[in-house]
Formats: C-alpha cells, structure tokens, sequence
C-alpha cells in the first residue's frame, strides 16, 4: 500500500523548509524546553504524591495499631472515645457487629469511606499485624481515602477487626496546588527562554547574515569582497575562512581569464598585424608580375623580394607555433646539460655568424675563469634554442666586431649565465617590457633586420618552463646584459613544469624578441 501525503502535512513540511534557520532553531529550541520541562513536572509531582502517600500511609499504620492495642486491651465492643478528628474507624466484631466513628465535621468535609471487607475475621493475616494501605472511595464524589486493617485477638483468639481509613484529599490538594503552580512556573520559563533564545540565536547567527551580505555584493560582480574573520575554532571561523580562500580563488581565475583574454586579443591582434606586412609584399609582388610591369631583368630580383619576405612570415609562424608548444606544454624530459659547454658552441656560433668579434666565456666576477662545468637537468633543444635566439639578437641588433661575454656561475641553487654585449643597448624603460610578445623597441630597424618580435618571448617561456626566470640589466662601460637564472638540480622523475601563467622574467612579465 503507498500512503498519500495529505495536503496539511505537505502544506506542513513546506512552511517548515521555507522557514529561516533562526526561526526553526527558535522553534525546536522552545519545544525541547517544553518537552523537558512537562517530563520534569510529571516525574517531580509523581514522586511528590508517591513521597506525600508514604507519609499517610507511615502515620496510617502506626494510628491503627495504636487504635487496635486500645481496643485489645479495653476488651469492648465499642471505639475508644480519643479518636483523631480526621480519622473513620470501624471495628468489626466475631459476630459480623460493625461499629463505626468518624467526626461529624470529617464526614461533611470528605465524605464516608467505602473500604468494605479489608480482612476477615480470623482471616490470614497474623495476630497484632496489618494489611497493606488501599486507596478506597468515598460517599463524596472526587474523595478518596486510605485504609488499612488491623486484626484483634484476645487470648490468642480472633476477636474482630479494626479498619482505619485516612482522607487523601490533602495530599491530592497539595499534589494539585503543585502542579499548577510548577506549570505555570514553567510556562513563565519556556515563554522567557523561547525570547531570550531568538534573540541570542540572531545575535549567534550575525556572522552567516555578514556572509550573506557579503555574498550579495560578490553576487553583484564585486569579487574584491572578503568575509570578516571569525575565530578559527569556531564553525563560523572555518567556514569564512573556506569561503575566503574560495574567494580568492575565483577571483584569480577570473582574472587570469581576463588576462588571458586580453592576451588572447593582443596577440592575435599583433599576429594579424605582423602577417599582414609580408602577406601584402608578396600579393603586390604577385600583381606586378601578372600585369607584366616587372621587366625580365628584373624579375631575379623579385623573387629574392618574395623569396625573403615568405622566409620572414615563415619564420613568424614558427615562433609562433613554439611559443604555442610552450603554452600547452605542462612536462618535459630533462637530461643533465652542461651549461658551460652550450655556452662555448654557443661562442663558437657567434664568431661563425661575425668572424669580428672577440666572444669569450668567462666567470661571473671579474677576472674570473669559467668553471669547468655548470650542469642542470633540462631539455637541451630548448636550452639551445634559447643560447641561439640571444646571439641572434646580439648579432642583428650590435655593430659588427662588438665583443662579447658570456659569463657563468653559481649562486647557492642557480645556475647564472650572463650574455654581456657592448652595443646601443636599450633604455631602462624598454628593459620592462621587451619580454612581451612583438614589442619591439624600434619597430622599422627590427623589421628591416627580419626581426619578429618573439626571440625574448620564446627565451623567458623556455625559462619558465624550467623553473628559471630573465632579466636585463645595462652592461658596465655600456651595452646590454641579458641574465639567466636556472635551478641547479631538479626532483628525480617526471620535471612538472613551473609555469603558473605567462613566463616570469624576474623584473616582469613580459616576454620578447629586442634589440640588444
């Protein structure tokens, strides 16, 4: 059988979960008080009325034996004349005689006992003893009394019964007046505690309303809002602080989104430009040749034109594809490289390229040797690739014959490699920003030379790739430095790349191919 919830009960249920939490906790705190306080009631007047019977049945027993004695001893059939003014009493003869007392002013007030037969005469019970106390009616409705039976015997013969029987309407009276009172006192308390809980529930509940405010305003596009820190034992403290290193979270997603995105833009904004400028050379060159206005001998010299200007575009889109590569690349295989021989190819490359220059490998210090080897774990092509694009830039953006030093050492953890040339160099303000992909410090001559604007980039996201960073510095006498930093050793395994975002060099962000 499937049982229907009836409409009060989900009409109910519903009125309860759209409740606020300080009204439900109000509620259940002010129903757990009520509960407590109706079970303590019952439990105090129970053992009250139990304690208050006791005592009348303590004081029932001994005035009945008493009675019994002085009846024993009197050996008649009639009741002693000293009868407490509360007390019925009935004795009972061999022969069936009742003989009854109980004041006129007791009989009016409680009514008549009906404790008919308690014990026989002559029953079981021994001589001289007592049966247990019972409650029995009375002839006035709502009144009840108490009564025992005692047995007489003389000279060891039953004689007749004595049966004693006391009002309970003192105790019910005094059980009765207690429970009013102790519900009423209740009341008071459960009504008091209800209001003072919803006020200290609101109070202990401030901080989750703070949290709510603060929620609306994050809500409204405000992602800079942070929770109030509360103590960190509390459940409060550790909520705020869960939801404020949330927070900061998402607030450093979204604007690594819009870094991204405005990256995203300015580099496909900077692309299309850079493809444009060639794309446009070789379309001309294309035209002029179709309307037949190249003469034939010139024609060897147009196709050098289009010849270098799709080597240059090719080349971009190479640079581009590596610094793609780069972007998507979270691991690498390293292998132990030595700088100090890569540095030495790399001289030799250099003087290949300008049989002029005097290229050198020194230390870091002055007067210093180059050690005789600095290694590192790392991908050689990619180490290489950055030792080529740096005596590119030297060779393209320096006059002919300018010396060069390329200076290594250690400090503590890093490997240093220093390329010092004694060019033009660059200014201080171009120094912050030539790691940025197409910055270019002068955009005709680096254009001319076939510069793309992507040497630094592709060197600083190499770096940190590797965990390292770059950086320029001017060169002492003149001229420009250019400072790798690479750690040392790296972790056995897998190397997890370090890079969290845009290469690091370590005086910005930037990254790009410039003039040295």
């Amino acid at each position: 059988m499937t049982w229907k919830k009836t409409p009060a009960r989900t009409t109910a249920r519903q009125v309860w979960h759209t409740t606020s939490l300080s009204a439900r906790m109000v509620v259940l705190f002010t129903a757990i008080l009520t509960v407590g306080f109706a079970i303590a009631g019952a439990a105090m007047v129970g053992i009250m009325q139990a304690h208050l019977v006791y005592q009348v049945d303590r004081e029932l027993e001994s005035t009945a034996k008493q009675l019994a004695v002085a009846t024993a001893r009197s050996i008649v059939a009639s009741v002693p004349a000293d009868v407490p003014s509360n007390y019925y009493i009935r004795f009972t003869s061999a022969d069936g005689v009742h003989q009854t007392s109980i004041t006129e002013e007791t009989a009016l007030r409680y009514g008549t006992p009906r404790p008919g037969t308690l014990l026989e005469v002559g029953g079981v019970n021994p001589p001289n003893s007592i049966t247990k106390p019972v409650n029995v009616s009375s002839t006035k409705e709502n009144s009840y009394w108490r009564a025992v039976a005692v047995p007489i015997a003389v000279n060891e013969k039953p004689y007749g019964v004595v049966t004693v029987a006391m009002p309970l309407s003192g105790t019910a009276e005094a059980v009765k007046n207690t429970a009013r009172y102790f519900t009423l006192l209740g009341l008071v308390i459960v009504v008091v505690g209800g209001t003072a809980s919803y006020y200290l529930i609101r109070h202990a509940l401030g901080p989750l309303r703070r949290i709510e405010n603060v929620a609306g305003k994050i809500a409204a596009g405000d992602l800079t809002q942070r929770i109030e820190s509360q103590p960190s034992g509390t459940e409060v403290g550790s909520l705020a602080k869960s939801l404020n290193q949330m927070l900061a979270q998402i607030e450093h997603s979204f604007s690594e989104r819009d870094r991204s995105e405005q990256r995203m833009r300015r580099f496909v904004s900077d692309a299309s430009h850079e493809l444009r400028t060639p794309l446009s050379a070789l379309r001309g060159y294309g035209e002029l040749y179709r309307m037949g206005g190249v003469p034939a001998d010139r024609v060897p010299e147009v196709m050098k034109r289009i010849e270098n200007e799709s080597t240059r575009m090719g080349n971009l889109v190479e640079d581009l594809l590596t610094l793609a590569r780069l972007d998507e690349t979270p691991e690498i295989d390293p292998e132990q490289i030595d700088l100090v021989k890569v540095a030495r190819d790399s001289s030799f490359d250099m003087r290949a390229l300008d049989a002029s220059r005097i290229v050198s490998v020194v230390g870091l210090n002055e007067g210093e040797a180059a050690p005789d080897e600095l290694l590192i774990e790392a991908d050689k092509d990619q180490i290489t690739q950055v030792f080529t694009n740096l005596i590119g830039n030297i060779n393209r953006y320096t006059p002919k014959g300018t010396p060069v030093e390329i200076a290594l050492g250690q400090l503590e953890c890093q490997a240093i490699v220093e390329m010092r040339d004694h060019g033009p160099g660059i200014s201080e303000e171009d120094r912050d920003k030539v790691f940025s992909r197409f910055y270019r410090t002068d955009v005709s001559r680096s254009r001319a030379s076939g510069g793309s604007g992507l040497g630094l980039a592709i060197v600083a996201s190499i770096l940190a790739l590797h965990g390292g960073h770059a950086q320029l510095d001017k060169t002492a006498g003149g001229g420009l430095t250019v400072r790798l930093t690479l750690p040392v050793s790296q972790e056995n395994g897998k190397y997890v790349s370090h890079k969290s975002g845009e290469a690091t060099p370590s005086r910005n962000n930037n990254d790009n191919d410039t003039p040295a």
